[in-house]
C-alpha cells in the first residue's frame, strides 16, 4: 500500500508540473462550476439503470465542478444524514427515514448502504469516446482513500468500471476499517437495435476492527484524555464481510420486416454471494455480555449466504433508451421472477415465484402516470408478499423544470430472515412473527434539482432488535409525518445547498431525531484568467436530541436504546479547494467544536466521531 502510494504521489507531481507548464502558454477552458466552454470538451452524462425493473435512462452530467471535491466520503455528502460509528468505513444508518424493499428473499440488510454498491447504484455512461477520474483522500490519523472510475464507448460496447478502497487506522483502540468495493459493467446492442445485453458483477469487501464503542462515555466527555486510552467494550473483535453480485441481462425488440415494434423480451438471471464473519474472544465476567448466549468463550461465526433469481418479462419499450418525445404514450412491462436462496451454514433452502407489473403513462405532454405491483404467490418462506407503488405528476411549465405530484407505496413483508432464525455463538432464537406493514403517501414540489416533500408513513408490526438483544415486534402502530426540503442554490460564484428534514413519529416505533439537517456554503475565487480557481467553502451538521439505535458489532445489526441521547451538537469544517485544469487540490478540516461542546459529538451511542480531523486530498479528471 505504501509503495502504491508513493508511485501514486510521484505521478501526481510529474502531472502537475506538465499541467503548470501547459497553463503558461495555452488558453483552453473547459465547462466548470461557472460555464465556460472549451472546444475540446465532450459532454459526459450518466444514469441509472435497473437491471430487472429497468425503466427509461435519465441522464445527469457528469460534475465537472469543483464544489464538491472534498466532500469525498460519502457521510459527508450534504444529501447523506446518517448516524455513524465516527469514521468512514464503518456501519451507518440513516436518521431519515424511508423505506423500500426488492423482491426476493433477504437474510439481512448490512449497515454499509454507502459503501456497499447493489446493482441499482450501477452507473450507465453516455460518452463519445473515454471518460476516467482518479482521486485520492489522505487524513490524519492515517486515513487513505481512493476512487477511480473508468468509461468508454466503442462501436455499439459501453463499458463502466468503478473501484473505491478505505483504509483508515480510527482514532480510538481497535477502530481500524479496510473497504473495497469494485465494479464493472458492460452493454452492448446490435447496430439494428434487435438484440442487446447487459453483464455486470459488483465486489465489496470489508474487514473493520469492531470495539464495540466506549464503555464509560461520561468519562470521554468529561475529560480530555487521550483517546488511545479509552477503554473499549470488545478489544478482540472483528468482522470480515464479502460479497459477489453477477447480472446478466438479454433483450431481445421484436420488430417485422417494417420495423414495426411489438415489445420487448427480456430475460434476467442474477448471483449473489455473501459471506459474514465474526471473531471475538468473550470476558465473562463483563456486564457487556449479559444478554448473550454463548456456547464456547472463543467466536468464530460464519454465515454464507448465495441467492439466484431468474426473471422473464415482456414490456413495450426497451431498455436503455431515454424517455420518448412524444405528448402522449402507454407502456407497460410484467413477468415472473424465480428466487433461489440458499444459507449454507444452515443447510436451509428457499424458493419463491413472484408476479411483477409496472407501467407509465405520459398524457397532453405534461401528465405522468406511473405503478408498480409484485406479489409472491408461491413461497417457502416470503409466501403473500406485497409491495405496490403508484404516482402521478404534473409539469408546471413547458421546459419541464417545475412540476408537482403525488406517490404512495405500500410493503407487506416477512422480516429479515435472521430476527426470525439465528444460529450462532452469541445468539440463538427462533420467532414466527407476522409480516411487517409499511404505507407511505407524498406529496413534492420540483424545481430544477430543488425538491420540497411532505410525507406520512403508516407503519405497523415492525420487528426490531430490541435493548436486551433479542427481535420483538412492535404491537404499536406508528404514524410518522416528515418533511423535507433539498435546495442547491447557486448564484455567479456564490453557492449554498441545504438539506432540511423534519420528523416525528407516535408511539416512538421509529427513532427518528425531530430534526436533522446539513447546510454547505462556498465562494470560488478566480485568478489567471480563470485558470486558478480557490473555493473557500464550509458544511455544518445538526440534529436534536434523542435515542439514537445503538450498533451490535457481532449481529452488524443497529438495535433499540433507551438509555443514551445522542445528537443536539454542530459537526462543522472548514474546506479550501484549488483548481488547476483538471486537477483539483482541497484541504479539509472537520469537526471543530467538540471541546466548546462538552464532547457530543457522538452521532450514534458510544461512538464518538473524531475530532480535528484533517484531510488532503487531490482529484484529477483525464478525459471527458
Amino acid at each position: 500500500m505504501r509503495a502504491c502510494t508513493v508511485s501514486f504521489l510521484v505521478a501526481i507531481m510529474l502531472f502537475l508540473n506538465q499541467q503548470l507548464l501547459f497553463a503558461q502558454s495555452h488558453a483552453v477552458h473547459e465547462i466548470d462550476s461557472v460555464m465556460d466552454l472549451s472546444p475540446d470538451y465532450l459532454p459526459t452524462s450518466f444514469s441509472y439503470n435497473q437491471s430487472i425493473n429497468f425503466n427509461y435512462l435519465t441522464f445527469i452530467p457528469v460534475d465537472t465542478g469543483m464544489t464538491t471535491t472534498h466532500l469525498f466520503d460519502p457521510l459527508f455528502h450534504t444529501k447523506n444524514i446518517f448516524q455513524n460509528l465516527g469514521i468512514c468505513g464503518q456501519a451507518h444508518q440513516s436518521m431519515i427515514f424511508n423505506y423500500q424493499r426488492e423482491m426476493g428473499f433477504l437474510y439481512q440488510t448490512l449497515p454499509y448502504s454507502l459503501f456497499f454498491k447493489k446493482q441499482p447504484d450501477l452507473t450507465f455512461y453516455k460518452l463519445s469516446t473515454t471518460y476516467s477520474k482518479i482521486a485520492y483522500s489522505f487524513g490524519f490519523p492515517k486515513e487513505n482513500e481512493i476512487f477511480a472510475t473508468f468509461a468508454k464507448y466503442m462501436k455499439g460496447v459501453t463499458v463502466s468500471a468503478n473501484l473505491y478502497a478505505i483504509s483508515n487506522e480510527g482514532a480510538f483502540t481497535s477502530q481500524n476499517s479496510s473497504n473495497l468495493c469494485g465494479d464493472i459493467l458492460v452493454h452492448y446492442e446490435l447496430p439494428s437495435s434487435i438484440y442487446g445485453f447487459r453483464a455486470s458483477y459488483i465486489i465489496n469487501h470489508l474487514k473493520n476492527l469492531e470495539n464495540g464503542g466506549l464503555i464509560d462515555i461520561k468519562l470521554y466527555q468529561d475529560t480530555s484524555m487521550n483517546v488511545k486510552n479509552f477503554q473499549i467494550q470488545t478489544p478482540n473483535a472483528y468482522s470480515t464481510i464479502t460479497t459477489h453480485d453477477f447480472s446478466l441481462q438479454n433483450y431481445v425488440n421484436i420488430k417485422n420486416k417494417n420495423n414495426r415494434y411489438f415489445g420487448t423480451v427480456t430475460y434476467d438471471f442474477q448471483l449473489g454471494k455473501t459471506t459474514l464473519i465474526y471473531n471475538d474472544i468473550i470476558d465473562t465476567s463483563s456486564s457487556r455480555y449479559e444478554n448473550y448466549y454463548y456456547s464456547t468463550i472463543a467466536t468464530n461465526d460464519s454465515t454464507k449466504i448465495m441467492n439466484v433469481k431468474n426473471a422473464i418479462q415482456w414490456s413495450n419499450y426497451s431498455p436503455y433508451k431515454e424517455k420518448e418525445t412524444q405528448r402522449n404514450f402507454f407502456h407497460v412491462a410484467g413477468g415472473l421472477l424465480h428466487d433461489y436462496a440458499n444459507i449454507q451454514n444452515l443447510y436451509t433452502s428457499f424458493t419463491s415465484l413472484y408476479a411483477f407489473a409496472r407501467t407509465h403513462i405520459h398524457l397532453f405532454d405534461v401528465m405522468d402516470i406511473t405503478g408498480s405491483f409484485s406479489y409472491s404467490f408461491w413461497s417457502d418462506y416470503s409466501n403473500n408478499d406485497m409491495a405496490a407503488t403508484a404516482g402521478i405528476s404534473f409539469s408546471i411549465n413547458k421546459e419541464k423544470e417545475h412540476a408537482i405530484g403525488f406517490n404512495a407505496s405500500y410493503y407487506r413483508n416477512d422480516p429479515e430472515y435472521f430476527m426470525q432464525h439465528v444460529t450462532v455463538n452469541n445468539f440463538r432464537w427462533a420467532n414466527q412473527f407476522l409480516k411487517q406493514n409499511f404505507l407511505q403517501i407524498q406529496t413534492f414540489w420540483n424545481y430544477k434539482t430543488y425538491n420540497v416533500s411532505a410525507s406520512y408513513y403508516r407503519v405497523s408490526n415492525l420487528v426490531y432488535l430490541s435493548e436486551e438483544l433479542r427481535p420483538v415486534q412492535s404491537e404499536n402502530i406508528g404514524n410518522l409525518v416528515q418533511l423535507s426540503t433539498f435546495v442547491p442554490y447557486r448564484y455567479k460564484n456564490f453557492g449554498a445547498t441545504a438539506n432540511l428534514n423534519f420528523q416525528y413519529c407516535s408511539k416512538e416505533v421509529v427513532k427518528v431525531p425531530l430534526f436533522a439537517g446539513k447546510l454547505s456554503l462556498y465562494y470560488i475565487f478566480e485568478f489567471l484568467q480563470k485558470r486558478l480557481k480557490i473555493l473557500i467553502g464550509t458544511d455544518l451538521m445538526y440534529n436534536t436530541a434523542y435515542y439514537a439505535d445503538a450498533y451490535l458489532p457481532v449481529l452488524h445489526k443497529f438495535y433499540n436504546q433507551d438509555s443514551q441521547l445522542t445528537g443536539n451538537f454542530i459537526y462543522w469544517d472548514a474546506n479550501v479547494t484549488f483548481r488547476i485544469d483538471r486537477i483539483n487540490f482541497f484541504f479539509r478540516v472537520s469537526n471543530l467544536l467538540p471541546a466548546i461542546q462538552h464532547n457530543r459529538n457522538i452521532s450514534t451511542p458510544n461512538y464518538p466521531s473524531k475530532a480535528n480531523m484533517i484531510n488532503l486530498g487531490i482529484s484529477w479528471r483525464f478525459y471527458d
